[in-house]
């Protein structure tokens, strides 16, 4: 039975989940179609979502310390005072058609997100270890409301100010930003950061040699990597299609909710059959779904299935992969490994969405959907060769 007060800190914590999912399935909305507006380059039209990933990958480790420092809720709030720059810079690059200005709004963020996506993590702290892959399941579980308003945001939004169209849709971002500070002053969360732990920390080397940290980080790498890359060329690829932005808005909306849904029942999954079995699920649904949309291009019978997949996929590997961490380290080390791991998966994230749009606007959406099914690939066996070790050490022991 968790405690009334872990329970408000899942809400609280959910709710934040919400708004800065909000915020980036806005970003996402409207990034790639922006950047295509205004990139010197075609080629490059996908850079404001890479500068998001990238940005993302360089605050992952000095956000991880500075809330081991400080601590959460002094971390989360800073995260949305550089979501409010961002939000800014957006309105700038819209206003002046700058493109670089864009990328920068894409940077800002980014930086936001890598320090929102510590919400997991600081569930999972404020949770007991029977309750705590539920805790980041039911976490995770609020981005079902950032599907329709993030992607609704974008679309209503655009043409707020009838003179400089999407600087609406910043805006609103903006007001997103301030309601996450709203929320976040809510928490009550354990100070960790000032907890002395019994067992010391060990060599970062040898936590790097445990194979379920090992296999966690790679199964969180290449699962939010998949998702990043095909969801990153999705606005472009139907809007090739001849539909209208509001049909790329409506699967991405689809999309984030296929991502964040399965929050009700991740984590009792997770509890019944184990994470290695939910990451593997969550990879072959993937499969499914670049199957799915290799089938054709019409927009309800195969860029939208292909997309709630797409999600569902994510969230099985990504939830199952944060349980795997969190089980495979001590409370000492979380703000190292938590930091490499964000740095690690961000860092492939950077790459994926980068050469989405190079490999789209060079061999089209075919062949990215093809190219994506060696990563997935790579999951389900490096998991199941996880598996089979662990059943041989059982053996060995018994």
């Amino acid at each position: 039975m968790t405690s009334p007060e872990v329970r408000r800190n899942v809400i609280v914590l959910s709710l934040c989940v919400a708004l800065s999912a909000s915020a980036m399935s806005l970003l996402f909305t409207v990034a790639a179609v922006i950047g295509y507006s205004l990139a010197p380059d075609k080629s490059l039209s996908t850079l404001p979502v890479s500068a998001t990933m990238i940005a993302m990958l360089i605050t992952t480790a000095p956000s991880a310390f500075m809330m081991k420092k400080y601590g959460r809720r002094i971390g989360f709030s800073v995260g949305c005072m550089i979501g409010m720059c961002g939000a800014f810079c957006g309105i700038g690059a819209v206003y002046w058609g700058n493109f670089w200005l864009m990328c920068g709004a894409g940077a800002f963020i980014g930086s936001a997100n890598a320090i929102a996506m510590q919400y997991r993590f600081a569930a999972a702290e404020a949770a007991p270890p029977e309750f705590r892959s539920r805790a980041i399941s039911l976490t995770m579980l609020g981005g079902v409301l950032a599907a329709f308003i993030g992607p609704n945001l974008a679309s209503h939004a655009r043409n707020w100010i009838d003179t400089v169209p999407f600087m609406g849709t910043f805006a609103a971002l903006f007001g997103l930003q301030l309601l996450l500070m709203l929320a976040i002053s809510q928490l009550r969360l354990p100070e960790t950061h000032k907890k002395v732990h019994a067992e010391p920390a060990r060599p970062l080397g040898e936590i790097l040699r445990v194979p379920g940290v090992v296999v966690a980080i790679i199964g969180a790498a290449l699962g939010y990597a998949v998702m990043s890359f095909v969801m990153t060329a999705t606005p472009l690829a139907i809007l090739d299609c001849n539909y209208a932005f509001g049909d790329a808005a409506f699967i991405i909306q689809w999309h984030v909710v296929g991502m964040y849904a399965p929050g009700f029942v991740t984590g009792n999954l997770i509890r019944r059959f184990g994470t290695l079995a939910i990451i593997q699920v969550g990879a072959v649904i993937t499969l499914v779904c670049l199957v799915v949309g290799l089938s054709g291009i019409d927009l309800i019978t195969n860029f939208w299935p292909a997309l709630i997949l797409l999600g569902i996929g994510w969230n099985f590997m990504f939830v199952g992969a944060t349980s795997l961490l969190t089980e495979n380290y001590r409370p000492s080390e979380q703000a190292r490994i938590q930091a490499i791991n964000e740095f690690v998966v961000f860092g492939t994230v950077a790459v994926a969405s980068l050469s989405a749009g190079s490999i789209y606007a060079g061999a089209g959406w075919s062949v990215l959907l093809m190219s994506a099914a060696l990563p997935v690939g790579l999951v389900i066996l490096i998991v199941a060769t996880y598996g089979l070790y662990k059943r041989k050490a059982k053996q060995k022991v018994a």
